[in-house]
């Protein structure tokens, strides 16, 4: 269990330093990259946020998905481990002038969620899940729950294990499909649509009742 708590505790430090080394040059790359691309469109054909709903995108760096909600008329929350990300999204807030339509970026991790009990009609976490063992997620669905409304849907996504393009990612972890779709089934999520993008799999998720369902 030690060994495990560690490896966390690695991977979040990797992660963190990737990113604020990595930020200044993150969208120009991302938006040169067919799967990010195809990626981006499977989001907007499957999250259709409404008037004044509640969103938060977990691992939001410069914002693209959360940018993308909040124009949809969304109020908008989002959090990111990588103080860098977080400097260009605050940037993107004034240049599209949404400081009156994102009311909070911060930084933080996916598993201590700084927000209320049942506060979002929607919880993204896209491009994050990839980078950590299944038994870190786990918690990140702990906190996705625990923020959700009882109404409230989610969208989240993984590597395709099944894509050729993965097979020589090494750094990335390729969750077993029953296994990572059972675990969302335990927290009373049901599967409304699952989509092909790019080399990832992307849910859209909806609760289906409040309880946590032990799996054996």
């Amino acid at each position: 269990m030690k060994k495990k708590e560690d490896q966390i505790k690695e991977i979040k430090k990797y992660r963190r330093k990737y990113y604020d080394d990595y930020a200044v040059n993150y969208d120009k790359e991302w938006w040169n990259d067919e799967d990010a691309f195809d990626e981006f469109k499977g989001f907007k054909k499957l999250v259709h946020v409404q008037l004044n709903e509640i969103v938060l995108d977990i691992a939001t760096g410069t914002g693209t998905f959360l940018i993308e909600m909040v124009k949809s008329g969304g109020i908008g929350y989002g959090i990111d481990q990588s103080p860098k990300m977080l400097d260009h999204l605050k940037q993107k807030v004034i240049q599209y002038k949404l400081e009156h339509r994102i009311k909070d970026v911060r930084v933080g991790v996916a598993d201590q969620l700084p927000y209320r009990d049942q506060f979002f009609n929607w919880v993204t976490c896209i491009g994050m899940f990839e980078y950590y063992p299944l038994e870190y997620i786990k918690r990140v669905f702990d906190e996705i729950i625990r923020v959700l409304k009882p109404s409230g849907k989610c969208f989240v996504d993984i590597i395709n294990p099944y894509n050729i393009k993965v097979e020589k990612m090494t750094w990335v972890f390729k969750y077993n499909l029953d296994d990572f779709e059972r675990l969302i089934q335990s927290y009373g999520l049901k599967i409304l649509i699952k989509n092909k993008a790019g080399y990832m799999l992307q849910y859209l998720l909806s609760r289906i009742n409040s309880k946590k369902t032990v799996l054996n």
